[in-house]
């Protein structure tokens, strides 16, 4: 009974991750956008960088010269191939994260159908807006999460995969000083001295002086997006996104998406809001170090889950798909779900991240992501986490 129960699941799965390839074939986003880039930059008929790169603003191109010579063999298939293939091994990715992730976690952790049935409703509707955009984001992530698994054991091998990870998207960068806190000076070490190999080699196709060019252009294009004084197009679900919003006048008019509407309490100038983000993020990351370095003692998979969560709390930008990454966090809280206050605190996350989907109305949709209800949820399970770390439970 048992094995055909698993069977029905795992048919089941497959079916799921074959509507949503053919779903993504006929509606590529984001990996349009790598498509069509890395095509215009082969055949020398759009720039790498800059509003014409891409598909055009605001769909330009935004990662380091790497990406584009590892996405190049996407470009020899048809962009709706492409793109399902894209999703499969996205699916592929997930499966062994989650089954890494579960193996990493303490033997005393036991886990059931019921303690993962909230967990499971915070974060699908996140994955699949991951699966539904096509971007690189998940992989990255796995990148990242398959490195904090290995840093001990294998510390070569997990500064490899961070090292790659950062080379995409910058964001993992911010486990490099975690695994230093943790005594991971070699997983550390290796992954610095694997980010500057893996920075030179588009040297190899750009030539080496063309490729400090484009280095250079990324970084003063995402640093002028990234730390401007402006709010990005899309109603972020970061502390800085929330922080406009509510403290500054945002002029949709000037963004593809005018339909948004305003939420200001106050009419701050922007770059004080940006200091004060920039502050309060910097306090918030201090402090999670801090923590890490006093509570070495505590589960390893815990503190890590709390790192996403500020990741995607404090970093300049956070679209949707981005809380993709709350799967390890949501994973670790399954442990902690059934214990109160955490399963109250995890309950009410949930329900915040269950409304838009179930809002009927682009309006009404529009206005709860200016609300920043997906900030409001993963501000909730920043909190179970880290009111689990100051108690020192394992996990």
């Amino acid at each position: 009974m048992r094995k055909n129960g698993n069977q029905l699941w795992i048919a089941g799965g497959a079916f799921a991750a074959l509507l949503a390839a053919l779903y993504v074939a006929q509606h590529p986003m984001d990996f349009r956008v790598y498509y069509f880039g890395a095509w215009g930059v082969f055949d020398g008929t759009r720039p790498v960088y800059g509003r014409a790169s891409g598909l055009g603003w605001p769909m330009h191109y935004r990662y380091p010269p790497l990406f584009l010579l590892l996405f190049a063999p996407w470009t020899l298939l048809p962009l709706a191939w492409g793109a399902a293939l894209w999703v499969l091994l996205k699916i592929l990715a997930l499966v062994t994260v989650v089954r890494a992730i579960l193996k990493a976690q303490p033997a005393t952790v036991n886990f059931n159908l019921h303690s993962f049935a909230i967990p499971v409703l915070f974060v699908t509707p996140y994955l699949i807006e991951e699966l539904r955009y096509g971007n690189v984001q998940f992989f990255v992530f796995a990148l990242t999460a398959m490195a904090l698994l290995q840093a001990k054991e294998r510390p070569a091998l997990a500064a490899a995969s961070l090292a790659l990870g950062i080379s995409i998207k910058v964001w993992p960068l911010f486990f490099v000083p975690y695994m230093a806190v943790r005594r991971y000076w070699r997983a550390a070490g290796y992954t610095m001295g694997f980010l500057c190999v893996l920075a030179m080699l588009p040297g190899f196709y750009f030539g080496f002086g063309g490729n400090f060019g484009l280095l250079g252009q990324w970084f003063s294009q995402e640093t002028e997006t990234q730390l401007s004084d402006v709010e990005i197009w899309f109603p972020s679900q970061s502390l800085r996104g929330v922080l406009m919003r509510y403290l500054t006048v945002i002029d949709y008019s000037q963004v593809p998406d005018s339909n948004y509407p305003k939420a200001n309490i106050f009419a701050f100038d922007g770059s004080i809001v940006r200091a004060l983000w920039f502050v309060m993020a910097t306090a918030a990351y201090s402090f999670f170090l801090l923590l890490v370095e006093r509570r070495r003692n505590i589960s390893e998979p815990l503190q890590a889950g709390l790192g996403f969560c500020l990741i995607a709390l404090l970093e300049p930008f956070t679209q949707k798909y981005v809380l993709a990454i709350l799967l390890w966090p949501v994973i670790v809280v399954a442990k902690l779900g059934p214990k109160a206050p955490y399963r109250t605190l995890l309950y009410l996350a949930t329900i915040l991240v269950l409304i838009q989907p179930v809002t009927p109305g682009a309006e009404a949709q529009r206005f709860l992501q200016v609300l920043g209800l997906d900030f409001a949820a993963a501000a909730l399970l920043t909190i179970v986490i880290a009111a689990a770390c100051f108690k020192s439970i394992e996990t």
